[in-house]
Order: C-alpha cells, then sequence, then structure tokens
C-alpha cells in the first residue's frame, strides 16, 4: 500500500490510520494498492486522480473531503475501486476498501433476519 497526497499532515494521518491494521503494509513504490488522499483545499484533484492512474497499474483508493462533479466524473472515468469520505474514516473502513482493491477479502456478509413468531 502506498499513500499519496499535497498535504503531508494528512498523509500522515492516514498512514497513522494504516499502521494500526496488521493485514497492511505501507511501502513507498510498488504498491499492491495505492491511497490517494483528496483534501477540501486540493486543487485539481481530477488532474491527480488522472496523474496516480497513468503513473501505475495498480488499483486505487481515494479517501476525500468532498467530490465536486467533475472529480465524480474522474473516479468513474479511471477506475477507482473505492472512495471513502474523510469525515466518515476509520481504520475498519479502510482497512475493507484497501482489502476489497486488493480483491482478498469476500463482501460483509448480510445479517441474518430474525423471523418474528
Amino acid at each position: 500500500m502506498s499513500v499519496h497526497a499535497t498535504d503531508e499532515l494528512g498523509r500522515a494521518r492516514i498512514v497513522r490510520q494504516l499502521r494500526t491494521l496488521p493485514e497492511v503494509r505501507v511501502v513507498g513504490e510498488s504498491a499492491a494498492v495505492e491511497l490517494l488522499l483528496l483534501g477540501r483545499h486540493d486543487r485539481d484533484a481530477a488532474e491527480q486522480l488522472r496523474r496516480r492512474t497513468r503513473e501505475s497499474w495498480a488499483p486505487l483508493v481515494v479517501v476525500a473531503d468532498e467530490l465536486g462533479e467533475t472529480e465524480l466524473m474522474a473516479v468513474t472515468e479511471y477506475g477507482v475501486r473505492s472512495v471513502l469520505w474523510g469525515h466518515r474514516l476509520t481504520p475498519r473502513r479502510l482497512g475493507r476498501a484497501v482489502h476489497a482493491a486488493a480483491g482478498c477479502c469476500p463482501p460483509e456478509p448480510l445479517p441474518r433476519l430474525k423471523a418474528l413468531v
């Protein structure tokens, strides 16, 4: 897993959360999954998405504070595997998104419903 961001503090926060997950290892390059952090004040987020998908073949997970129409179109155009909202980010959600992007975790089972008798 490698993490890319223009905001170094935000990047450090994401890396710290990832390091709490024993099954995820953060590396600099040649990662199986890449994560792109898009902050509220990032300019040209669509260009950042385009650059990441051109530079690597690894599946991409996006953590965003907000996405405009242009960025949403870029997310679908460039095949982003997961989009997580920064304000709702938890280590568990982050771990599931990374594993789903890597193709190594089954979908979460539906809860069993008990019939009322």
